[in-house]
């Protein structure tokens, strides 16, 4: 264990912009890898979040909808203006907009399920 908890301090330090965006699934709920180093730290789970660890960047497709829908939910909770989302060739979209194309899993849900699919794997990749 003390092992993952390295690892993932050092990916907190080093990938600041990442550390709170969900990764896994852990107690059928997404997790951040600075809420799962926190975990680590007080021994909570730790086989669950190992796996997460392990499978981060390769989960089912069921797991990446929840983990998409977590991560524009806690966009929307942060003070401040709320940024626009942007494509090329589409208009712009607000986050809320953005959120209900992933619940209604359309298809530019499935654009922003493709675009987290991609910060997920450049995050497990970093996390190896």
């Amino acid at each position: 264990m003390a092992y993952q908890v390295q690892k993932l301090s050092r990916f907190v330090a080093q990938n600041a912009a990442l550390a709170d965006l969900p990764f896994g699934i852990v107690k059928g709920l997404p997790i951040t890898p600075r809420q799962a180093l926190e975990m680590l730290r007080r021994n909570e789970s730790v086989n669950e979040i190992i796996q997460a660890m392990a499978t981060a960047g390769m989960d089912p497709p069921q797991e990446d909808w929840k983990l998409t829908e977590a991560y524009y939910e806690s966009l929307l909770r942060l003070p401040g203006p709320k940024p626009k989302i942007y494509s090329l060739g589409q208009p712009e979209m607000t986050l809320e907009e953005a959120l209900m194309h992933v619940r209604l899993r359309d298809e530019k849900g499935q654009e922003l399920l493709k675009s987290y699919q991609g910060m997920l794997n450049e995050m497990a990749r970093r996390m190896r």
